[in-house]
């Protein structure tokens, strides 16, 4: 099918690792990168990365199990972080060439689906993580307000629930000042939350993280986000020194969006590098 935000084909891969089909749009040549999206998002995401990047490489986005074009019911039990990382799989090995280099972008929750793809999966040239929401040597902490809002939505308030869960990750009054499309997306998988509410997530001990002591790793903050997304990140620059960090002005969670061009810019110099 066509996807008319990004104009571009919505294609699905052949289930090997995963539970079934994973959906993504891919457009340009070269390198390929990657990109896995965080909390009541897909692959429209990154909608100002895969029309602006392809000159440059490849670019893959990608939705994770559960999210939109998946049928919602499927949410139960597609929503699962070992499903996602093996969609990940799925979509690499269905794209990758000889000889062309990979990169892996995740944001947000989607950071922890890259990792765990990168400490489990073939190797990469490149790991970039976009305001990680987790921390070292313990379980990822979930907002205070998921288990509210996934409460506010089960008993079909969807607006009051997406409005809470989007201005905690944001930034006040972001709910109601979102455009029409990412709106539009966000209802679209206003269902996960209520999947995202009941899962546990693994720690990741420091000691796992010698793996990336070789790995080019970008970690990357809106210069503007909340400040545990900051924390996350100087808490991983401390245990792998050599990362490089860019801060994107003028943008808070949503940097991607806020400001694609230096977030773009800083995509591409790190690839380069």
């Amino acid at each position: 099918m066509l996807d008319p935000l990004l104009q571009l084909p919505i294609t699905s891969t052949l289930a090997q690792y995963s539970q079934g089909p994973t959906y993504y749009a891919a457009r340009g040549t070269g390198d390929l990168l990657v990109l896995i999206h965080g909390s009541l998002c897909d692959l429209r995401y990154w909608r100002w990365q895969i029309n602006k990047l392809y000159d440059h490489c490849e670019v893959v986005s990608l939705s994770l199990p559960g999210y939109w074009p998946n049928n919602p019911s499927s949410a139960a039990y597609e929503f699962d972080l070992t499903n996602q990382i093996a969609a990940v799989a799925d979509v690499i090995e269905q794209k990758r060439q000889s000889g062309q280099k990979v990169y892996v972008l995740g944001h947000s929750r989607g950071a922890l689906v890259a990792t765990q793809y990168a400490l489990q999966h073939a190797p990469i040239d490149g790991l970039i993580l976009a305001d990680p929401a987790f921390t070292v040597n313990e379980a990822p902490p979930a907002l205070p307000v998921l288990g509210e809002a996934a409460s506010l939505l089960a008993n079909g308030q969807d607006e009051q629930g997406l409005a809470l869960f989007i201005d905690a990750v944001s930034g006040k009054n972001t709910w109601r000042q979102m455009v029409g499309w990412f709106k539009t997306m966000v209802e679209d998988n206003a269902h996960t939350l209520i999947a995202q509410s009941r899962e546990e997530l693994p720690a990741l001990g420091a000691d796992r993280l010698d793996a990336f002591n070789q790995l080019p790793l970008l970690l990357i903050n809106g210069a503007l986000s909340p400040k545990r997304y900051q924390n996350s990140a100087e808490q991983l620059l401390k245990h792998l020194p050599h990362a490089q960090h860019g801060l994107i002005p003028n943008a808070s969670h949503g940097m991607n969006l806020a400001n694609p061009k230096a977030f773009n810019k800083a995509l591409l110099n790190f690839m380069h590098s």
